[in-house]
């Protein structure tokens, strides 16, 4: 029986026939050996000491041919133990982790889109953060020799703009894509596919003015969070009210007992929704004319509850397929996904 070390020899030597590079000529070496099943998934790929004393190579040449290799997703580096061969289901695919900040239906529909779409050139696994930017980098410090690209979610719980500045740049840039919000304030800048919640919702509701204006006042309920994105919707939503001259509040949750007859609620939590319903229930008053109730965020009850509820949202269906195609074609951007507005009969 041919040993490994022999095969190895025997493939280079007819691969040497060839009129190309001699990196080129041992990174076809070891696909053909791959292929031939004689390197199988899992497997250690010689190491260069190996390889420079039993192929007489230099160490550019095996640089250049594992280079190689990487890019096409034949093998793959694991810091401080080695370089392996792909398993089967992942040779020629790109390897993706998703990081979460928390799984919702909407993450869920952009999750979904992004997989239906890369099915059959991405292999992609998810995560989650929790919001916690500590766990972000333990992922990323844990998994960052594991996967090519990185898509994140950058939602976290009372962090500032040096720290997560700091975190991302555990990944090299050009393997990094953030979802769901661009990061302005960060040394440099990052592709993204994201929504701008500032301006989504100022164009949103002027966009609508007409059915806004009979409403005496608008009220914004908006969930205690620290997170940057809440804080964008605020400044957004008083822009808006300020330009058109409209009164308005915004609290940070709704109380029982406190519906206001001819007002339009903008509610980005599902429980100050509920009491809002609850509220005006109680009161006789009729959604979509007395009360006004516009959410954040679809849901299957939302289209069903008291004849819908109008939501306002971010595609993320769109958010998801536009996020596989920029890693499938190697071409990371900056790009803005539509917001939309499901009128039901809240408003």
């Amino acid at each position: 029986m041919i040993d490994f070390n022999d095969q190895l020899y025997t493939t280079f030597q007819e691969e040497s026939k060839q009129n190309i590079p001699k990196y080129v000529q041992l990174s076809n070496t070891f696909k053909s050996l791959i292929k031939m099943g004689i390197l199988k998934a899992d497997d250690r790929m010689p190491s260069f000491n190996e390889l420079i004393i039993s192929l007489d190579v230099s160490k550019d040449t095996i640089e250049k041919a594992y280079k190689i290799l990487k890019d096409e997703h034949f093998v793959i580096s694991v810091r401080g133990k080695g370089t392996f061969v792909m398993s089967s289901s992942s040779m020629g695919k790109v390897k993706v982790l998703l990081i979460f900040n928390k799984m919702s239906n909407s993450k869920k529909k952009m999750y979904e889109a992004f997989v239906k779409t890369s099915e059959n050139h991405l292999e992609t696994d998810i995560l989650m953060h929790n919001g916690s930017l500590h766990r972000l980098k333990k992922i990323l410090a844990e998994q960052k020799n594991n996967y090519h690209y990185f898509g994140i979610i950058p939602i976290f719980n009372q962090v500032s703009d040096y720290d997560v500045d700091q975190a991302l740049k555990i990944i090299p840039k050009h393997q990094l894509l953030l979802l769901g919000r661009a990061e302005n304030n960060l040394t440099e800048e990052l592709p993204s596919v994201y929504e701008d919640f500032a301006e989504d919702i100022f164009n949103i509701l002027q966009q609508n003015i007409k059915n806004i204006l009979p409403f005496s006042k608008l009220h914004l309920v908006i969930a205690k969070d620290s997170s940057r994105s809440l804080k964008d919707i605020w400044s957004g939503f008083v822009r808006f009210c300020i330009h058109f001259n409209l009164p308005y509040t915004v609290t940070t949750t709704f109380e029982s007992n406190t519906i206001e007859k001819d007002s339009l609620y903008i509610v980005t939590d599902d429980e100050d929704l509920a009491n809002i319903v609850k509220d005006s229930r109680a009161n006789n008053y009729k959604l979509g004319q007395e009360i006004g109730i516009i959410s954040y965020n679809d849901s299957p009850l939302k289209e069903i509850i008291d004849g819908g509820i109008t939501i306002i949202s971010a595609s993320f269906k769109d958010m998801g397929k536009i996020a596989a195609l920029q890693i499938i074609d190697k071409h990371l951007e900056k790009v803005k996904v539509p917001f939309i507005m499901k009128r039901r009969g809240s408003f």
